[in-house]
């Protein structure tokens, strides 16, 4: 916000800014909807109005069992690999 007040950076036009309704379908998306039209019973959080999330990083990524650990659990049939997503969101 100091940055826009300086006049360092600029703001985002409104008609670029992305509401709920334009996320990709996620649970996230989901609870996200159902908080906005009342269906969940969360508790609302006073000051949240024209709350912004944007997805900053997404990767899907796959972590590789060590040789060493694969030997000791190599009766149980331990997978090689692990796949995972990733995400980091900024608000």
């Amino acid at each position: 916000m100091e940055e826009v007040e300086r006049g360092e950076r600029m703001p985002l036009p409104k008609s670029f800014v992305l509401g709920a309704k334009d996320l990709p379908r996620t649970i996230l998306k989901q609870v996200v909807l159902k908080a906005e039209v009342g269906e969940t019973r969360a508790r609302m959080v006073p000051g949240a109005e024209a709350l912004v999330v944007r997805v900053v990083s997404s990767v899907e990524k796959k972590l590789e069992v060590k040789q060493r650990f694969l030997e000791i659990f190599q009766e149980e049939n331990y997978p090689v690999e692990f796949g995972y997503k990733s995400k980091v969101f900024q608000m």
